[in-house]
């Protein structure tokens, strides 16, 4: 899962996954799949933030203006193939950094970034993949791997998010408990997984590529995460290496699509991810 609210979901026992071939990522037609396109802002531009209420869970929309060079993420899929989408959970997101400011005490949940932009727009140009970027999904990375794919519905991981302009957040599983504001939702609780400010954030000053590796510098320390100290001082002192194991699962998930979900399998720091990929295939 990413950042969504997810509901009491009762009906499903505890989950076997399926080992997926790995041509899976390379079904391009397959609308499912949660692939994204890159761009830089050419211009201050305003997007919405959307945040729920504490008081009564209504929708919050929050306006906030982007600095231009900011890199965003598009959802791509056929069916938006001329625009350049923000698609809230199924998108990477923006850095509490860049969100804090809309981010009052009045409000919970990540913040979902959403904006929707028709091509070609002088606003925008697109880039190719950072490298600190992973190719599919929306740059969440859960605590757990398939132990924790195994142990669903039951969500207790930790979340490692690698935003769209360069930061690494990490967020402790806390699991916020708030009534459906659907009036039709006969009193159902939905969770919020995680706090809208993160227990750890640094931002990424450099990111190498070597085969399924990423190597991400930071100057500081993330909280949460095994990095390892490549220098004594200065931008690049820590290291967090990210490893794409390239063996992708699908499983039973009723939080998505047709209740199917794909996720890759990821070690990061040593330690065992895993970030959704694709929903409603089987």
């Amino acid at each position: 899962m990413g950042m969504v609210g997810l509901g009491n979901q009762t009906g499903q026992a505890k989950t076997t996954y399926r080992r997926l071939s790995r041509d899976f990522y390379k079904d391009a037609s397959d609308s499912n799949i949660f692939r994204n396109h890159f761009y830089r802002l050419n211009k201050k531009t305003t997007v919405k933030i959307y945040y729920s209420a504490k008081s009564d869970s209504r929708t919050i929309v929050k306006k906030l203006a982007l600095p231009k060079g900011t890199v965003i993420f598009s959802l791509y899929q056929d069916w938006n193939s001329k625009h350049v989408v923000g698609a809230g959970d199924f998108s990477a997101d923006l850095s509490y950094h860049l969100k804090r400011k809309t981010a009052t005490k009045a409000v919970y949940g990540t913040g979902r970034i959403k904006f929707d932009f028709k091509l070609p727009t002088s606003r925008l140009t697109r880039v190719k993949r950072p490298a600190y970027a992973l190719p599919l999904g929306n740059g969440t990375l859960l605590t757990g791997g398939l132990k924790a794919i195994s142990a669903l519905p039951t969500r207790k991981s930790n979340a490692l998010k690698i935003t769209s302009d360069g930061w690494l957040e990490y967020y402790q599983y806390h699991g916020y408990r708030y009534p459906d504001p659907d009036p039709d939702s006969s009193g159902k609780m939905l969770t919020i997984p995680y706090a809208t400010k993160p227990n750890s954030a640094v931002k990424i000053n450099k990111a190498l590529t070597k085969g399924a590796n990423v190597y991400l510098y930071s100057s500081k320390k993330l909280a949460g995460v095994t990095q390892k100290k490549v220098r004594t001082s200065g931008a690049y002192k820590y290291r967090l290496t990210v490893h794409n194991n390239h063996t992708p699962v699908g499983y039973e998930d009723t939080a998505y699509g047709n209740d199917y979900a794909a996720s890759s399998i990821y070690t990061v720091g040593g330690k065992p991810f895993y970030t959704v990929v694709a929903q409603g295939g089987d």
